[in-house]
């Protein structure tokens, strides 16, 4: 129908029927944004709650954790008891595993909430070295495991501490775990311009081609049971990973004849960023109502 043979009775209402399902239109989106909203206050509102719960459960768990390993390391020193100290050690052993899952448990719940900002200080390799030694001490003895550290560069670099402590504890938990009785496991610690580069090499069956991806995703089990005695929670490496990616870094691993090699790569930092923190994995949304912006 040409324009000319329309009337302007036709012609109005034809412009009004646009006009009316134009204002239906934005009347529609004007509920939708609303209800965008509401639901981004409630997911807002949801991950405070979280987030408060997180931290108090972890204070809930760590601060009776830490003194009852404390009483058993000092019952197991003071007394003469044989029978005693037998108990103690194994008591210790137990509590140790129980800490260590729980730290884990923490960590991948805290990735999984996007509560994971860096905080960066100055930290010595070699001390988080030697305190999870300490840590792994009863395996260690155990397995008659020997575990060398070696530095290609300056100890201290500016990282977070507790995300590089989680990184080792999972990392050489791994590497006494799979390791063969009598076995060495190296650690060293490498350096260039723009990053640190930190390795741990087990002896011992390895991780198998097909399995060298998926190690790293959350419960996943592929031992074989030839060095570990226990399954584990199958949390270990993907925490690792979440942390290294955490700090601007990768990880990887490659297994030789009778032995494995993880290698993590991280970032280095500027002195001037020592007292920023960066956010990471953050899957919370926020609607400007000011400007319509939406920030991921």
């Amino acid at each position: 129908m040409e324009i000319s043979n329309v009337s302007d009775d036709n012609l109005l209402k034809e412009i009004s029927r646009r006009f009316e399902e134009k204002q239906a239109s934005i009347a529609e989106m004007e509920f939708m944004t609303k209800k965008l909203l509401t639901l981004n206050e409630k997911n807002q509102n949801s991950q405070e709650v979280k987030s408060k719960f997180l931290s108090l459960i972890k204070n809930e768990f760590n601060n009776p954790m830490s003194s009852l390993l404390n009483i058993v390391s000092m019952m197991i020193k003071k007394s003469d008891d044989e029978k005693i100290s037998t108990l103690s050690d194994m008591m210790k052993k137990e509590l140790l595993k129980l800490d260590f899952s729980l730290k884990n448990i923490f960590c991948a719940s805290e990735i999984e909430a996007g509560e994971i900002a860096n905080y960066y200080s100055v930290v010595d390799i070699k001390e988080i070295f030697d305190e999870t030694i300490e840590y792994f001490s009863p395996i260690i003895e155990e397995k008659s495991l020997t575990l060398e550290y070696k530095s290609k560069c300056d100890e201290k670099i500016i990282a977070d501490s507790q995300k590089l402590d989680m990184i080792f504890l999972n990392l050489i938990s791994n590497a006494c775990e799979y390791s063969y009785p009598d076995a060495k496991v190296l650690v060293t610690l490498f350096c260039d311009e723009k990053e640190y580069i930190i390795e741990v090499q087990d002896e011992g069956e390895g991780v198998y081609a097909e399995h060298t991806k998926n190690i790293y995703n959350r419960f996943a089990h592929f031992e074989t049971g030839k060095t570990r005695s226990t399954a584990g929670l199958g949390l270990g490496l993907s925490v690792t990973r979440g942390m290294v990616e955490a700090l601007g870094g990768t990880i990887d691993n490659i297994k030789g004849d009778e032995k494995t090699i993880f290698i993590v790569t991280i970032k280095k930092v500027d002195d001037k960023e020592i007292n920023l923190s960066t956010g990471f994995g953050s899957n919370e949304f926020i609607f400007d109502d000011s400007d319509g912006m939406v920030e991921f």
